[in-house]
């Protein structure tokens, strides 16, 4: 049994020790899907190499989680590949031009573990391409409310296979706060940040950090962002659910970070370095 957090160090190396406490995001028990059935989903690369996940939540826009991005490296050495069902194919790879971590994010404790990624290109909306709504104050999380967790992360606690090819979904349930905090009474501190969800066998895993926790309410065909891939101790573990960034609880400081960049400061501020050109 092992923390689960970031481990975005330790798949760049292709390598894995369970004995090891290790950061990771937390699909195991999941399916093979199309990402014109989560066309939000973003794949956060290092020098090339899938990391973390993403949600697109607006033209210029991904929200990650902020435990994705560590020095030395910086905005020049990541990429972002979105409208593709494969992370190392297809789709379109663009630049950064901003990171925007929280600022009161805690790498001991994981709490506020938000970040923003600001594009250096205007996202042009398709089938396979598209910005998810986020949840709000009067969005409610219910027994009925069907959460969809997806990412090209670790199949299995161990992750001998390593990240998965393509994309990839499970469904899970949200799971109390009460409940939530009592399993995890002697690990970490869940905070009103944080929000909860399991279901046995399924989960998220490694490299599926960062990624998106979709809800639909109860005869609505329009999904909502309730959560960010954040932490848990270890895959699918049935006494620990995964825990996940409470996106409504940080909508006041997401509006303020995207309303600051008007058009024009955009513009202005634009290296002209869009599209990655891949090898």
């Amino acid at each position: 049994m092992r923390l689960v957090t970031v481990i975005w160090a330790t798949l760049i190396v292709a390598t894995s020790s369970s004995a090891t406490p290790q950061y990771d995001g937390r699909i195991v028990g999941g399916q093979v899907t199309d990402i014109r059935d989560f066309p939000y989903q973003a794949s956060i690369q290092l020098n090339g190499q899938h990391i973390c996940g993403g949600a697109i939540i607006g033209d210029y826009f991904i929200l990650t989680a902020a435990h994705c991005f560590e020095e030395p490296w910086t905005e020049l050495d990541y990429s972002v590949r979105l409208g593709a069902t494969e992370h190392n194919t297809g789709g379109e790879l663009l630049s950064l031009r901003q990171i925007i971590r929280h600022g009161a994010y805690n790498s001991q404790t994981h709490d506020n573990d938000l970040a923003l990624l600001l594009l250096n290109a205007q996202l042009n909306y398709t089938e396979t391409l598209q910005a998810v709504s986020l949840a709000g104050a009067g969005d409610t999380l219910t027994p009925d409310t069907r959460l969809h967790v997806s990412g090209w992360g670790y199949q299995s606690e161990g992750g001998e296979e390593g990240v998965s090819p393509v994309l990839r979904y499970a469904d899970v349930a949200h799971v109390e706060p009460g409940v939530c905090r009592r399993a995890y009474g002697k690990v970490l501190p869940i905070t009103q940040h944080m929000l909860c969800a399991a279901r046995e066998g399924h989960d998220s895993c490694q490299g599926d950090s960062g990624g998106p926790l979709v809800g639909y309410a109860p005869g609505s065909a329009r999904g909502k962002l309730y959560g960010i891939v954040s932490w848990g101790l270890g895959c699918a573990q049935k006494e620990y659910p995964g825990v996940y960034v409470n996106v409504a609880a940080f909508r006041n400081w997401i509006d303020a970070q995207v309303g600051a960049w008007g058009w024009n400061t955009l513009i202005k501020g634009w290296s002209g370095l869009q599209r990655v050109n891949e090898v």
